[in-house]
């Protein structure tokens, strides 16, 4: 039997009071789920919800770091037969027809998105965790987005790696976590151990499969001069689109709800 490949939706919606408070009790899980579920039987591939962590506490272990330590023990557990996986954000939807991305990514590679939109958010990262680092002169270049990576069995070693890290250094990760960095979980401390391990990374996926900060870049403007054709950049342009970057958390759910109401009768 032909091995398939698999997309790890991470739909985890947190118990944690706080949390759904902030996230709106996570609502736009269900628009992104509608998307990719639609995506995947369309292109053949496995819709895998991760749905609850290993590890219940995702106040003290994020559901973003617990991710890579599930992955492949969930799917192996489950008995399929994958080729490679693909691990994406619930924070995004994607549009109908977006070609299969399984088939750009090479095989033996971990395939990722570099992560240029917002350098200040980056340099703050970075530098928050700069002792614990002991000063590592980081490959701005090289930098990834955690939110949508692809890859195959060759790479559960590194994310063991990880695992192995994170629980050895978990304290001192907190630490900067809360304390100096304030700026997202997994993602600089991801980058680290691929730079200093020098990890094979294919990054040249076409930008239309990750757009990002979709209000600092004015996605959502359309060519008024078209009068028969609103349709905003980004739903016209891009492919996969994440909900990240919003000055308030309400946005998301809304901006998500907004152009759910566009584009759902392309996925009856």
């Amino acid at each position: 039997m032909k091995k398939k490949n698999v997309l790890f939706w991470c739909g985890v919606k947190s118990e944690d009071a706080h949390l759904r408070k902030k996230h709106g009790n996570f609502e736009y899980l269900d628009l992104s789920k509608k998307c990719w579920q639609y995506w995947c039987q369309k292109n053949d591939v496995i819709f895998f919800e991760y749905h609850s962590t290993s590890e219940s506490d995702t106040s003290a272990h994020k559901v973003t770091w617990q991710r890579w330590f599930d992955v492949f023990d969930l799917i192996e557990d489950a008995n399929i037969d994958y080729n490679k996986i693909a691990v994406i954000d619930g924070s995004t939807l994607i549009r109908h027809d977006t070609p299969n991305f399984f088939n750009i990514a090479p095989s033996g590679k971990l395939t990722a998105f570099r992560s240029l939109e917002n350098l200040r958010w980056i340099s703050d990262s970075i530098d928050g965790y700069n002792d614990f680092f002991n000063n590592f002169n980081f490959d701005m270049s090289k930098y990834i987005s955690c939110g949508f990576q692809i890859f195959d069995e060759t790479h559960k070693s590194f994310l063991n790696l990880l695992k192995k890290f994170y629980y050895d250094n978990y304290d001192k990760i907190m630490y900067h976590q809360n304390q100096t960095v304030k700026k997202g979980t997994d993602q600089s401390v991801y980058n680290y151990l691929l730079q200093i391990h020098d990890i094979d990374v294919y990054r040249e996926m076409p930008p239309p499969y990750m757009l990002t900060h979709l209000n600092r870049f004015d996605w959502f403007s359309h060519n008024w001069q078209l009068n028969e054709d609103n349709t905003p950049f980004y739903i016209k342009y891009g492919y996969i689109w994440f909900y990240s970057g919003f000055p308030n958390r309400g946005d998301r759910f809304n901006l998500m709800q907004q152009t759910w109401n566009f584009i759902k009768d392309t996925y009856e």
